[in-house]
């Protein structure tokens, strides 16, 4: 019974320390090539290793099992046939070698190894076997490409190819919807005339590449043919002088090109044909027929070829030669000593009228029953292509005069007629149709001027208000004792003084008056408010009141005032809004001596400006003492603010217009820094401080701060350093760049936040060189963890020997002196500890920084000090321990 007491003591004993110290890792295997490139003919080696406590068995396999051997073992490798003689191994080592290998040798290869007492592994490894391009042929289908059609390139080779590039002119095919590559193809879809050129593809291969190249012809047209005639573009008719030579030339875009000339069923091949000595029986259609074998596409265009005599001796007679208004017709005709031509008739310089009075036969120009209307200079122009002859014939038929046309014109007035200003210039002229010419006699609107004017244009300079009125003109016809009359409105204005109405409004008691305001002008503005509870007008000032109870239906509205003025009618509007948006803010500043003031403000928008009241805590405040409110109240001033004080409290404002009010509130809080974060340059120079504060929080500043440089690291014990302030930041500051440091050197690094001379509680911590030392946490935990294990050995040491003397006194035996118990402590060899590796780590809740430049923000991460627990990837050093009673 003791004996099997101690022995389960003793396992107890074994279990404990194997809970402590652990057990041993399973094997790993690394792949540093996962996937492997190789030539056929060659060997393809697939190299890994491993990390195990013992030699480990391994095993290759593609679907069954093609070799396995144990590590260091002296037995030879087990090979399946069908690879005996292609492989080589060394069992001193996991890694296969296949030779020779064939693209059939392309596969994904499994190892796996495992060792007893262990956990196994297994990877894959990817071994691509390429054969070696030797040649490579580009191949165009169809063999003649045509525009408008596709093509297709191909890329053929001898060997194995992976990647095909195209390029065109020794630039690189840019690949979009028309050129599209796929595999060893490139395809030109609706090909261009433009995409001819030397096209090369280039197949390649991890082992090797080649290139190769083939020239794309591009057939296309024929285009539309143009005709050129003596070497000019000519359009669908051209005009000859009998006895001169006509070229005749066809040209069209076109790969390959046939011409072909016809002319009353006679073909002629050739783009050009030439009419030497022409005459006036060669007049006629020429058709250029063009043609393209290879896209076996026809066109063709047509000119017309006219020949002409020069005009000479065009004459004029006109029926009756005096006429007058009533006469049945009167008839202009002509005739020519040689030549014809087109007989263009005009009236006074113009196009004759769409009257059907007019009538134009083959030589002469006929008007029925002639009026007053067709007096005036009629002309004959006879044209043909080389010649023209001119003749004209005054006619004069006395009628008239028609009522008078009054035009104005004013070089400061765009529209005299409808307006004109003060002191600008105003030119007024009268028209009237009569024969012979009317008289013309003027009553002006001013009935205070004693002068008739006469003329038919009337000039009014620096014309004045006085001036409008309306304007006569009497046109008088002498020959038939005719008077006719007409009258215009002359309108003079002038401006307001501005651009447009102003619009405002103001509280009146509980009221509120809204008023628009837009002075001068001629004639005077009239106002009127759209929007409001009344329509009232006023001229040039307008003010309307609207009581306390019509104004919720007002609130966001606009409210518009519209200025009616002829010359420039203008609107301004106005939206009566209660206070909104309103978010209270904070700002803090300290003086030289550590006095601190704090202005709250509380803005938003509102119309009319809101009145704002301030209260702490829920008791109201007003200037004096410590506290000033601004002028128009939206600020509130706190002079020597103490965070330790009771200044740090709920502040309140209200902001109210007559249309309503909005409170908003806020809490202000000590200084503190809600979140951090470091960035740090390649050659760990230069370091970049970035923080944030909580948006009530009350700063006046920053100390950045710093320690070292630091003592070497001590496997017994830590270095301490000390915080000194480096920089001191403003309140608006949030980073700052720390330079120059030393690579190599331990430096840690904070901002804390400040308001005056009281300190709020530092960022995070961020270290920057090799591990500082252990923490005070890590410290404590391993002073607790060797009390707690030196109780638990000592109470197992009791135990034992109470066990022991238990077992004497049953047997009776004589006593001896009790055995010392001996410890033997066997320690494997130690690991360094990757946490006491140079680069940045976070001492205290800080992020660690490697040996790269990007930012790391301090949450979330991951904390190593003396009590954490070590990473998974630390191997602990072996512990064995055996105890002898």
């Amino acid at each position: 019974m003791a004996r099997n007491s101690c022995q389960f003591t003793c396992h107890v004993v074994v279990i404990l320390f194997l809970l402590v110290f652990g057990e041993v890792d399973g094997v790993t295997i690394t792949v540093p090539n996962p996937t492997v490139s190789a030539e056929a003919g060659t060997d393809a080696v697939l190299m890994v290793s491993f990390t195990s406590g013992t030699n480990p068995y391994v095993s290759w396999e593609l679907d069954l099992s093609i070799a396995s051997w144990t590590i260091n073992s002296d037995q030879p490798a087990d090979i399946a046939q069908a690879y005996k003689g292609r492989l080589t191994i060394d069992t001193k080592a996991p890694s296969l070698t296949l030779n020779k290998v064939t693209t059939a040798d392309a596969r994904d290869y499994k190892v796996t190894m495992r060792a007893t007492g262990e956990s196994s592994d297994e990877k894959l490894i990817k071994l691509n076997v390429y054969e070696r391009i030797t040649s490579v042929n580009v191949n165009i289908s169809p063999a003649d490409p045509v525009e408008g059609k596709d093509v297709t390139m191909t890329c053929q080779i001898t060997g194995t190819g992976t990647k095909y590039s195209w390029k065109v002119n020794e630039t690189p095919v840019i690949v979009d919807s028309r050129h599209v590559a796929s595999g060893n193809t490139l395809t030109i879809k609706s090909l261009v005339r433009t995409d001819k050129g030397q096209y090369s593809c280039t197949a390649e291969n991890p082992i090797n590449s080649l290139r190769n190249s083939v020239d794309l012809i591009v057939y296309y047209g024929p285009d539309d043919p143009v005709i050129k005639v003596d070497n000019a573009n000519a359009g669908t008719q051209h005009n000859a002088l009998v006895g001169s030579t006509v070229q005749l030339d066809c040209v069209s875009e076109s790969l390959p090109v046939s011409y072909n000339w016809k002319y009353n069923s006679v073909s002629t091949a050739g783009g050009s044909k030439t009419l030497s000595n022409i005459q006036r029986n060669q007049e006629g259609d020429y058709v250029c027929e063009v043609s393209n074998a290879k896209t076996t596409l026809t066109k063709s265009k047509t000119i017309t070829i006219k020949v002409y005599d020069m005009i000479q001796g065009l004459s004029v007679s006109t029926i009756p030669v005096n006429p007058k208004e009533g006469d049945a017709q009167v008839e202009i005709t002509y005739a020519t000593d040689k030549g014809s031509g087109t007989a263009m008739w005009l009236k006074d310089g113009t196009a004759l009228p769409n009257d059907p009075r007019y009538t134009v036969t083959a030589n002469s120009l006929k008007i029925n029953s002639p009026g007053r209307s067709d007096s005036g200079v009629y002309t004959c122009n006879l044209t043909n292509p080389f010649s023209t002859s001119t003749i004209q014939k005054t006619i004069s038929i006395f009628y008239g005069p028609e009522k008078p046309q009054i035009s104005a014109t004013s070089v400061e007035n765009p529209d005299p007629l409808k307006y004109v200003l003060v002191g600008t210039t105003v030119l007024l002229k009268c028209k009237a149709e009569c024969d012979p010419p009317a008289t013309y006699y003027w009553n002006v609107g001013n009935q205070d001027d004693p002068n008739v004017p006469e003329g038919a244009t009337l000039n009014l300079t620096n014309i004045q208000a006085n001036q409008a009125g309306s304007y006569t003109c009497i046109a008088v016809n002498d020959k038939i004792n005719k008077r006719v009359r007409n009258v215009v409105p002359l309108n003079v204005y002038q401006k307001p003084v501005s651009a447009g109405p102003t619009c405002s409004m103001t509280p009146v008691n509980s009221d509120l008056q809204f008023r628009c305001s837009w002075l001068g002008g001629i004639p005077k503005v009239s106002l009127k408010f759209l929007g409001l509870s009344e329509v009232k007008e006023a001229s040039e000032t307008l003010d309307q009141t609207e009581t306390a109870a019509k104004l919720p239906a007002l609130n966001g509205k606009a409210i518009t005032c519209v200025g009616t003025h002829p010359i420039a009618p203008n609107n301004c509007s106005i939206t009566p809004r209660s206070p909104e948006g309103i978010l209270p803010s904070h700002s803090a500043t300290a003086q030289p001596s550590g006095k601190v003031s704090v202005t709250i403000s509380c803005k938003g928008s509102s119309q009319p400006p809101a009145t704002v009241t301030w209260s702490k805590a829920g008791q109201l405040l007003t200037s004096g003492g410590i506290y000033t409110i601004s002028n128009d109240t939206t600020d509130l001033t706190i002079t020597g603010f103490n965070i330790s004080g009771g200044d740090l409290a709920t502040y309140t404002c209200v902001s109210t217009n007559l249309l309503g009010s909005q409170k908003s509130s806020i809490n202000l809080t000590g200084p503190a820094i809600s979140k951090s974060s470091i960035l740090v340059n390649p050659a760990h120079t230069v370091v970049t401080l970035t923080w944030e504060t909580p948006r009530d929080s009350v700063v006046t500043g920053f100390d950045v701060q710093m320690t070292g440089p630091a003592l070497q690291r001590s496997s017994i014990s830590r270095a301490a350093t000390d915080w000194r302030t480096i920089q001191t930041k403003g309140p608006e500051a949030r980073n700052t760049d720390i330079s120059p440091l030393q690579p190599g050197e331990i430096y840690q690094f904070r901002v804390k936040p400040m308001v005056g001379q009281n300190e709020g509680p530092p960022s995070e911590t961020y270290s920057l060189g090799q591990d500082p030392g252990l923490s005070a946490g890590a410290i404590a935990g391993i002073v607790i963890g060797s009390v707690f294990g030196f109780l638990l050995l000592l109470l197992l040491l009791i135990l034992l020997i109470l066990c022991c003397l238990r077992r004497k006194k049953q047997r009776k035996e004589p006593k001896y002196p009790v055995p010392k118990t001996k410890e033997r402590v066997a320690t494997g060899v130690s690991q360094p500890n990757i946490l006491l590796t140079g680069g940045v780590t976070a001492a205290r809740n800080g992020p660690s920084i490697g040996n790269g430049n990007r930012a790391y923000t301090p949450e979330p991460y991951t904390q190593y000090d003396k009590s954490s627990t070590l990473p998974s990837n630390v191997t602990p050093p072996a512990v064995r321990m055996a105890t002898t009673v």
